[in-house]
């Protein structure tokens, strides 16, 4: 499976623009397409028009293409103008066909048969104060920021084919959304999402514009993408944008990948003068260049809260998760025949891993895992396990150049990922690469490389133009966690303990826990050292477990504290230890109430802890915890094999159950011995966006029957709304 997103780009035949002219693909058939597809017609080409009707030589996604109308060097300024944008059209969806989209390496798709499905785009209050984050450092990839707790509330949801309207609200949009989540293939599907001459789209990356010398707006936006275009060429076809710039959306990717900030205040500057790329973009945000045209960036969130108010976008859209019917559909594309069986043995084995697979990016990893498990590794049903068996099947990786010694290259990534968590940071440069023996290029599976380039090539000025990060910041977590299992003197290990359950290392945390407590050692690793860093990490979390548990039953309504004893459980979990998992049991609160969002990431170490339970809990409180069709299927699965009445009272208010889960309700009313509160616990529709609704009629009379039918001392009551009670 292949993490580089790959942005290299071939420009050999950018001069070579007199044979081909564009018709674009409309927005309504872009979900049919891919890439762009060009095939020559049968229709005699010729330079002159007759009739007013342009001749008919090419056709692009079975549009007809029309020819310029009018030869070189004569006809009206305008359609001179027009060819001549035309002609850098064409080079434009040449390289939207070359930047294609992520694939996964090993299965065998038809790219034909993958269909297009986007992630849930949802308007946010970003610039509000309630989204958006405080500083540019490393935050733990687990973490239910604000971001996501807005994704789950009742926002506005955006539809693709609206993201090109050019209204008050859409005329500058930033499209946010975490590693993964398909910021860079939604631009160019927008890229190719146009209809020529009434609207036409232009896609640049931010990774390319880092340049170090003044420049015009021109040559930023046509000649630097195409450095074989004429001079001519090139001003005639900006002329006909700044005359249509109405008609036109700059699409501009990744701009947490640009050298630059944006400034406070654009330069009124002419379309001619040279300036620095970031007084450009600021023009261009300022609407002082190209006022009626609209403009969108993508980023992730962190870089968009330094942009100055003056300079800000008018709406803020948050790249969510994948719709369940989307996810599953991409599912059964990539896993082919082999479908059912992959999604019924993950739902079975691993069902806290189905709901990653809501990010493209982890969906890939999941499935790449599955069709490829490591003998020693085993069945891919922790995440430490999908994230291991990943960098084993990186051996196989046809674009990794450094196959002396595996292992080797491994431990050296680590050691980078440790440095950059440390330090709080995602980005890395090429001197840290290099320092433990590392180039760019020996590591292009796991990376992205971020090039600092003028002109065709990618040549670099010095080592600092080359910056790079993880493809997925949860990599990053894991190798700093291998660095730590596999590399760390025990000494350092023991220091590291004061600092490693803090908040900014829980995902690193719960990968060392996995690795120390799940999986074996490395072939030649050393076996003693790992074995004392078990017995200290263990005794470090039992005492952990005991003093916050303790704080918990002084002050239930802390939440922090509430957090930090999911967080543990999730260690707990992932090392997949019962002996470790039964003295955590001993500590579990009798009196638990979470009133408060839960990440489907805890729910498994929550479960495993619970399944070794076997005192008496007075209340375990769920409410408000959001809790969706498979979490909440995974939890009562693990609480309905408890002993008959040894909850108390149970509470599932408002969360978002689907009608599937009845059966799961019925299976609490054996364990709960007097009051089980579920009101407004399921969502209205199936896909978990509508508002939440009480138990229907059908449902209420089962709930009934299955009440009439418990053999207990005391009546139990089911509160629905209305009142249902046993007969004792």
């Amino acid at each position: 499976m292949s993490f580089l997103r790959n942005i290299t780009r071939n420009e050999g035949d950018a001069s070579n623009t007199d044979n081909l002219e564009v018709e674009p693909t409309t927005s309504s058939n872009v979900a049919a397409m891919s890439t762009v597809q060009i095939r020559e017609s049968n229709v005699e080409n010729s330079p002159m028009v007759f009739g007013g009707q342009p001749t008919i030589k090419y056709v692009i996604n079975n549009h007809p293409v029309p020819q310029p109308v009018a030869a070189e060097g004569s006809g009206n300024a305008s359609d001179r103008r027009e060819n001549a944008f035309k002609k850098v059209l064409k080079l434009h969806c040449k390289y939207l066909d070359r930047e294609g989209d992520l694939s996964i390496q090993g299965v065998n798709v038809c790219k034909d048969e993958i269909p297009v499905v986007h992630p849930m785009i949802l308007e946010i209050p970003f610039f509000e104060g309630k989204s958006a984050p405080k500083e540019e450092r490393y935050q733990p990839s687990d973490k239910l920021s604000e971001l996501a707790k807005n994704q789950q509330e009742e926002t506005k949801q955006i539809q693709f084919d609206e993201l090109l309207k050019k209204d008050g609200d859409s005329s500058f949009i930033s499209i946010i959304g975490y590693p993964g989540s398909g910021k860079s293939v939604l631009s160019k599907r927008l890229a190719r999402s146009y209809t020529w001459p009434h609207h036409i789209c232009w896609h640049r990356k931010f990774m390319d514009m880092n340049y170090r010398d003044k420049l015009t707006i021109e040559e930023l936006i046509f000649k630097k993408a195409f450095p074989g275009l004429d001079d001519d060429t090139s001003a005639q076809a900006f002329n006909w944008l700044v005359e249509n710039d109405d008609k036109a959306t700059l699409i501009f990717d990744g701009f947490d990948q640009a050298e630059f900030e944006l400034k406070g205040n654009s330069p009124k500057e002419d379309y001619q003068t040279p300036m620095h790329v970031r007084d450009i973009m600021a023009s261009l945000c300022s609407k002082h260049f190209l006022p009626n045209c609209q403009l969108i960036f993508t980023s992730r969130p962190h870089s968009m809260i330094f942009v100055p108010k003056s300079l800000r976008p008018s709406s803020t859209l948050l790249l969510g998760d994948l719709a369940p019917a989307d996810m599953k559909k991409l599912f059964v594309a990539y896993t082919g025949t082999k479908s059912d069986k992959i999604w019924t043995k993950l739902n079975n084995n691993a069902p806290h891993l189905v709901p990653l697979c809501h990010n493209p990016l982890m969906l890939q990893m999941i499935i790449s895992s599955q069709f490829h498990p490591s003998k020693r590794i085993g069945e891919a049903t922790t995440l430490t396990r999908v994230f291991a068996t990943v960098v084993e099947n990186l051996r196989r990786s046809e674009n990794l150049r450094y196959q002396e010694d595996f292992n080797e290259l491994v431990l050296k990534l680590s050691q980078v990922a440790y440095n950059a968590t440390k330090t709080g940071t995602v980005v890395i440069t090429t001197e840290q690469l290099r320092k433990v023996g590392l180039d760019p290029s020996t590591v292009q599976d796991i990376v992205i490389q971020l090039f600092a380039h003028d002109g065709a090539t990618n040549s670099r000025v010095f080592d600092g133009d080359c910056r790079l990060y993880f493809c997925h910041q949860t990599f990053q977590e894991f190798f700093a966690a291998f660095y730590i299992v596999y590399q760390m003197l025990v000494k350092d290990f023991k220091a590291l303990l004061k600092n490693l359950f803090e908040d900014n290392w829980s995902v690193v945390r719960r990968f060392i826990s996995g690795l120390l407590l799940d999986l074996g050692p490395l072939p030649d690793s050393d076996a003693d050292s790992r074995k004392m860093k078990k017995e200290i990490f263990v005794e470090t979390l039992h005492q952990r477990l005991a003093k916050i548990s303790s704080k918990y039953v002084e002050n239930t309504d802390d939440e922090a504290l509430i957090d930090q004893l999911f967080d543990l459980y999730a260690c707990v979990g992932e090392g997949k230890d019962s002996s470790i998992a039964t003295k955590a049991a001993k500590h579990f609160p009798t009196a638990l109430y979470l009133p408060q969002p839960m990440n489907s990431n805890l729910v498994p170490g929550f479960c495993f802890v619970m399944k070794h339970v076997t005192k008496q809990l007075d209340v375990l409180g769920l409410s408000y915890c959001r809790l969706d069709a498979n979490s909440f299927h995974e939890i009562a699965s693990v609480i309905k094999e408890m002993k008959p009445g040894q909850i108390g009272e149970m509470n599932i208010n408002n969360n978002n159950l689907q009608p599937s889960n009845i059966d799961d309700v019925i299976g609490l009313l054996r364990v709960v011995r007097y009051r089980l509160w579920m009101r407004e616990c399921f969502n209205r529709f199936d896909d978990g966006n509508g508002r939440r609704r009480v138990a229907n009629q059908d449902e209420i009379n089962q709930l009934q029957s299955a009440l009439n039918k418990i053999q207990t001392r005391s009546k139990v009551y089911v509160d629905v709304g209305i009142i249902l009670r046993s007969q004792k």
